[in-house]
């Protein structure tokens, strides 16, 4: 079909188009899609041409949807979930034990979580090609390219998801032992504000989610450094840079770091979520059921509802790495 014609759009362009909406850019775009950031220009400029219309307004800091673009994203979004579908369906009547499974996951809990365990998975489950996409925070975390979705926040309000609890996190006052050695350690919390302290900043973001006495601690304290990277927020506290709210499941994996005698700030729900169909499907339910492994509260305390202080932890240590399925 001649580019401008007015006939129908092509199904690659509506996947990059979803695709770059979803990410906010055409380079990000790119990276999911696994081609290149011209191919995805193109195709977004074909589709454009196609439909008469702009869908994106472009800026040095990425692209964002224009109301046009708006009105076709609601559409292309239930095309390719409806591709989704079909795809799932037809791969797991040929092979329910082989193919790809998308987990998104926060950052932090992909690389001190996961990362203990998906080696044992790989091994035991060679024909699951898995995908992790350890986002920043993503607005919509259940994205269409997405099977399996582990999220600090519930799928409420979306009848199209099904959502359940894996697991709770405890977020304590954190600082390595040189940094208490030379600053101090604080066991209130009104004593902690002038410390040097470091934000994620989604922590900064959902300051009224936290408890009052909390939050207003947080509005006394201004950030030393705000970072978007747990990885990073983690190891500047490491090394002393200051003191940081991170969850005690942090001390299973990272034992030389001193928790603050404060009590805990906050609590967080982990929670599974994935679209209803999705988890029909041999290759997802057999990754769901790992997934519920390596957060059980049983074996891992630290997830656990109640709070249990991390200098418990050394009763017990982290299973070895499962692929059970």
């Amino acid at each position: 079909m001649d580019k401008g014609d007015g006939g129908h759009a092509d199904w690659d362009d509506i996947k990059t188009f979803v695709a770059a909406a979803q990410t906010g850019s055409f380079g990000a775009a790119a990276r999911r899609l696994r081609t290149t950031q011209p191919t995805v220009t193109r195709r977004i400029e074909d589709l454009e041409l196609r439909l008469g219309a702009r869908l994106f307004d472009r800026g040095l800091r990425g692209v964002s949807l224009t109301r046009a673009g708006e009105m076709v994203y609601d559409r292309a979004l239930t095309m390719e979930r409806a591709s989704r579908e079909i795809e799932r369906l037809s791969l797991d009547h040929d092979s329910p034990d082989s193919g790809d499974v998308t987990v998104a996951i926060p950052e932090g809990l992909g690389a001190y979580v996961l990362g203990m365990e998906v080696a044992g998975f790989v091994r035991e489950n060679p024909l699951i090609r898995l995908g992790i996409d350890c986002g920043f925070y993503p607005e919509n975390p259940v994205d269409s390219h997405v099977d399996l979705s582990i999220q600090l926040v519930s799928a409420d309000g979306a009848p199209e998801l099904q959502a359940t609890p894996l697991a709770t996190l405890h977020y304590a006052l954190f600082a390595s032992r040189e940094y208490l050695e030379t600053y101090g350690s604080p066991t209130r919390i009104e004593e902690a504000v002038g410390h040097r302290f470091i934000y994620h900043s989604a922590q900064v973001s959902a300051r009224g989610r936290w408890e009052a006495k909390t939050s207003a601690f947080l509005e006394l304290s201004a950030p030393s450094m705000v970072v978007n990277s747990s990885t990073l927020m983690l190891h500047a506290i490491q090394r002393g840079a200051g003191i940081g709210a991170i969850p005690t499941a942090i001390v299973s994996v990272e034992p030389d770091l001193v928790m603050l005698d404060i009590p805990p700030l906050a609590i967080s729900t982990v929670w599974l979520c994935h679209h209803r169909e999705a988890a029909k499907t041999g290759r997802v339910a057999k990754v769901a059921r790992w997934l519920t492994e390596v957060f059980d509260a049983r074996e891992r305390p630290w997830f656990r509802p109640e709070f249990i202080h991390p200098s418990e932890f050394e009763s017990w240590s982290w299973p070895a790495a499962t692929g059970r399925g």
